[in-house]
């Protein structure tokens, strides 16, 4: 058996993806880590 752990912030404004600000704003950026961590645990839970 195998184990995955997926580590990851809340996806806050302010809190994540900081060093996109600017051009993004902070709720730009939180948008992205959202769609990021999205991907990731989609792809985790499609994994064999």
């Amino acid at each position: 058996m195998t184990t995955l752990l997926v580590i990851a912030k809340e996806p806050r404004p302010g809190r994540v993806k900081t060093r996109l600000t600017p051009p993004f704003t902070p709720g730009q950026a939180a948008a992205l880590a959202e769609a990021a961590l999205t991907d990731t645990l989609r792809a985790v839970a499609a994994a064999p």
